[in-house]
């Protein structure tokens, strides 16, 4: 059976999406993805993955939505796909509209964070609220990454509650263990990074540098701790996308120049070893204050045996229990921030007892397996047949 997913850029389908496709590959499913072309695009087709490029903009501009769904349409229509699978908000509406319009007879929606949430103004949270309400109507299965999401949208009436599931999200907990780490390469890797010999505390942060994943917050909270904490250090861990509606790579290097905190902070960009670099950190911090469903780059921090710092917005107050294995603060204050990461940074003890305690919640509640089989009990309600003796090894690199 033929399954397509769709999202906006090739980004997501890499670094979000691709454990779920390569389960699905495994179980003798045909898998392929629909997505803006970018830089990744090229080595997902190296590795064996079919990707379709369709340009679909990651905001509102009516032409090239237009645009989108007519060429969606056109390609699920060619391809007959048993299921269309949507992810991210506008490429969600517009995959959901297209595969209608090609008469796919399954459409699920994965929200990673409805687009509407306790930070939006009223008319955006109106306006996004009505835009999914009506898409709603064609969508057979929506799966949520939170329960919060589960609980907003029962109690606003978004759609019949038999459409809502939990699906959650996972981390590779095999991958994503202390004690895979090699010293040697560790100290290479640090020495790489540029990070001085005299930093004894390391905090770090992951997302793309866009101002509503909160690094700007992270930078001004830096620099209230650099008094107490002279041989503090910053890694801040991600690229910005050329798509970005909000591009906040120069405003923060501005920020950090204006500070005086440059010898204190490392801007690694893009990176792929994300394990090794998280076993470089004392703390994680996500200070986020955009729409999040359930952050994977907290979860797989928590896996790392990390103490975690992250904002009171639906997703993060989800994954971490504040005092148990981390801190929750405001969003959007770097002050708090700033109280918060200076509590850890002057207690290992309680560094290490919420780090082993996230992991602990990490193994018990967040292993990608739970996401996987999930996953299949929706697709096999829907009428997708999942071969569970397959082996198919058929992606490089699996």
């Amino acid at each position: 059976m033929k399954i397509l997913h769709i999202c906006a850029v090739d980004d997501t389908a890499q670094t979000l999406l691709l454990p779920q496709i390569k389960y699905l590959l495994s179980r003798n499913l045909q898998v392929e993805i629909a997505c803006s072309s970018g830089v990744e695009t090229k080595k997902l087709r190296e590795k064996g993955y079919i990707v379709h490029s369709i340009q679909i903009d990651r905001k509102i501009s009516l032409i090239s939505n237009v645009r989108s769904i007519y060429n969606l349409a056109r390609l699920i229509r060619n391809n007959q796909y048993d299921l269309v699978h949507v992810h991210t908000p506008i490429a969600a509406v517009l995959g959901r509209i297209a595969a209608k319009i090609a008469g796919t007879k399954r459409i699920v929606y994965t929200s990673h964070g409805l687009p509407f949430h306790d930070l939006s103004s009223p008319i955006q949270y109106r306006f996004y609220f009505t835009v999914e309400k009506l898409v709603a109507f064609i969508t057979d299965l929506i799966l949520s990454q939170n329960y919060e999401d589960i609980a907003t949208a029962k109690k606003l009436g978004l759609c019949p509650s038999d459409k809502l599931r939990y699906l959650g999200n996972g981390v590779d907990t095999y991958r994503f263990h202390r004690d895979r780490l090699d010293p040697s390469h560790q100290s290479q890797l640090r020495k790489a990074l540029d990070i001085p010999e005299t930093a004894n505390l390391i905090i770090g942060t992951i997302g793309r540098l866009t101002r509503k994943k909160g690094s700007g917050y992270l930078i001004e909270a830096t620099a209230k701790l650099l008094p107490q904490f002279p041989n503090l250090h910053v890694l801040v861990i991600g690229s910005q996308l050329s798509t970005d509606p909000e591009p906040f790579h120069t405003e923060l290097i501005e920020k950090i120049h204006k500070l005086g905190i440059e010898q204190h902070v490392t801007l690694t960009g893009e990176r792929q070893d994300i394990p090794e670099i998280l076993g470089l950190l004392d703390i994680f911090t996500l200070p986020t204050f955009t729409h999040e469903g359930l952050p994977r780059s907290i979860l797989e921090a928590m896996s790392m045996n990390l103490p975690v710092v992250a904002t009171d917005i639906r997703g993060c107050r989800e994954a971490v229990v504040h005092q148990q294995t981390g801190l929750i603060v405001p969003p959007q204050d770097s002050n708090k921030l700033a109280e918060a990461l200076a509590i850890l940074l002057s207690n290992n003890q309680l560094r290490q007892a919420y780090g082993n305690a996230g992991r602990e919640r990490i193994e018990a509640e967040y292993d990608e397996e739970l996401v996987f089989k999930r996953l299949a009990s929706f697709y096999q309600k829907l009428g997708i047949h999942l071969d569970e003796t397959s082996t198919n090894l058929a992606i490089n690199n699996f």
